[in-house]
């Protein structure tokens, strides 16, 4: 960069040199001061540059003299100046832009109508310049005391410019410095680009380039899969503790918008992250730790890295679903009764396939997102012979072990997903766990698990209870509503106690003081008005059920 700045400061001594002589008086005054410090000293003097150019950078180019007048505060000294204009005109505003650099020799503040120092600068301060250097000894002998005034007031920066200092050496210093600026940053650029390339080609492509990423800008970078979690990067600064939390956080949000996005984190620490993939289909985010926005070539970077990370991650979905037909196959397999095969084609890809005793889960018609797909294919790479699981038409089918229940049911929770599971003893049993599994999903009104043998332990009736069963009950019932209430109890309390009895007529009647025909009497009238016959054993289940279900049972 030093041998790149040399040549354009050797090039531009050279175009000041021979253009002198020509420099309009406006740009610099009296020819006595140029005479004193020429262009080829200026530039051949050390002037401890910086990229980009400030105010602070300015003052400490000892050939230049400059002098702040008045007292400066942080903000206003590391200030990037854009570029340097010099102007004597009362209103030069139209030709200027913000975070420029103003030099004047004063001459609109002299004369028979000088400028107003408190107009001039307000509109300054409006335009947003960075500053306004004040030539002295040339018009006036030193900064007027109403422009200071002034400036101060507006929030101007102001500086003192000598007489024996050329503006076109101020300018000139800063366009170079510009210049050398934009060749460092485009080296810089091709140099990173040519690494990265270099870094996709090795067999870790993906950890390569994430740690020449994180090289190039001598910062933490870490990167998220589909489900939000920080896949491990030795060799590359981690993300710092205090951060991180939020990092992660803010990483699944994304995720969860499942459209591409970025974000910038400021507290504790600066962050910037950014999706992977595209909308509906996202492979991940990318955070790269950043005290300051990322400049222009810091980004191109960036998105270089998301670009190649997306086809690393691509080709992982890609794989990714080719395991899950693999995985559907290993389930076709064990449900035609073939387990030992089974289990050899899952060994071989993933290892150790769970055995019995399981729990095998279904959750209906899934249409749920990728994410819990790769969330699942995480946890039972994680954790062989604890989980699998597969698609398999429109399902998604799970076997897991007892321990590895709780896991399931958080990610299911998270994704809003409900799964049925029944306890399966023998790969023979696979259907009819699977069916109980279904059945259990369908009485699920929330996310997570609910178990077969939860409803199986409060039996049919418990099952019809859950299922519409009291609806049917007070249906069949309705005919005895038209009866007179006393009535109606008598018929219900005759059938109450013959159930009791277990349809025996002498007990049920002397438990109610009656003669057994007027037991009888009773209950074929409630025959006749329900239209069941009482006399077969499924008219009288269906009675009992009947009361058991209904209000008027309890």
């Amino acid at each position: 960069m030093e041998d790149a700045r040399s040549v354009a400061f050797a090039d531009a001594r050279v175009r000041v040199v021979r253009s002198e002589s020509h420099t309009p008086s406006v740009l610099r005054g009296a020819g006595s001061r140029r005479s004193q410090l020429s262009y080829c000293e200026l530039f051949d003097r050390q002037i401890g540059t910086t990229i980009p150019t400030t105010l602070r950078s300015l003052l400490a180019v000892r050939a230049f003299g400059l002098r702040a007048v008045g007292e400066l505060d942080a903000a206003h000294l590391d200030r990037t100046i854009s570029w340097v204009h010099n102007s004597d005109l009362p209103d030069p505003t139209p030709w200027l832009e913000p975070g420029q650099l103003l030099l004047t020799d004063g001459g609109q503040f002299a004369g028979p109508t000088p400028t107003s120092p408190e107009d001039y600068c307000r509109r300054l301060q409006q335009r947003g310049l960075a500053g306004l250097g004040f030539a002295t000894d040339i018009i006036h002998p030193a900064v007027p005391t109403q422009l200071i005034d002034a400036c101060r007031r507006h929030e101007i920066p102001l500086i003192e410019v000598p007489g024996t200092t050329p503006f076109i050496g101020i300018i000139r210093h800063v366009a170079d410095a510009e210049a050398a600026d934009r060749s460092a940053r485009l080296s810089w650029t091709l140099e990173s680009q040519r690494a990265l390339a270099r870094a996709a080609v090795r067999q870790d492509g993906l950890r390569a380039i994430l740690r020449t990423l994180s090289s190039r800008l001598g910062t933490w970078v870490a990167l998220f899969d589909a489900a939000g979690r920080p896949l491990s990067l030795p060799g590359i600064a981690e993300v710092p503790a205090s951060v991180e939390t939020a990092i992660v956080e803010r990483a699944r949000m994304l995720l969860r918008k499942s459209t591409p996005a970025s974000i910038r984190v400021a507290e504790p620490h600066a962050a910037t992250l950014q999706t992977i993939g595209q909308s509906g289909r996202l492979g991940g985010v990318l955070a790269v730790g950043a005290d300051t926005p990322l400049d222009s070539a810091h980004s191109d970077l960036v998105e270089s890295v998301i670009a190649l990370a997306s086809i690393a991650l691509e080709q992982q979905r890609a794989v990714s679903d080719a395991r899950l037909r693999v995985r559907t196959g290993v389930i076709e397999l064990l449900l035609a009764g073939r387990a030992e095969e089974a289990s050899r084609s899952a060994t071989a890809l993933w290892g150790r396939m769970p055995t019995p005793p399981l729990l095998a889960g279904q959750v209906a018609g899934f249409t749920g997102s990728q994410s819990l797909l790769d969330e699942l294919e995480l946890s039972a790479t994680a954790e062989p012979g604890i989980l699998f699981f597969a698609e398999r038409e429109e399902d998604l089918l799970i076997l897991v072990a007892r321990e590895g229940l709780a896991g399931v049911a958080e990610l299911l929770q998270k994704h809003d997903a409900a799964a049925g599971f029944a306890e399966l003893h023998r790969w023979e049993e696979l259907s009819r766990a699977l069916a109980e599994a279904a059945h259990a999903a369908g009485q699920s009104s929330e996310p997570g698990v609910i178990e077969f043998s939860a409803i199986a332990d409060r039996g049919v009736i418990g099952m019809l209870r859950n299922n519409g069963g009291p609806l049917v009950a007070r249906r069949m019932l309705a005919p005895l509503d038209q009866l007179a209430p006393a009535h109606r109890e008598r018929l219900l309390a005759a059938a109450t106690a013959w159930f009791a009895a277990n349809t025996a007529w002498d007990p049920a009647a002397r438990s109610l003081d009656i003669h057994r025909h007027t037991l009888r009497a009773r209950i074929d009238e409630l025959g006749e008005l329900l239209g069941l016959d009482l006399s077969t054993f499924d008219g009288r289940a269906q009675l009992w059920a009947a009361m058991e279900l209904s209000s008027a049972g309890h």
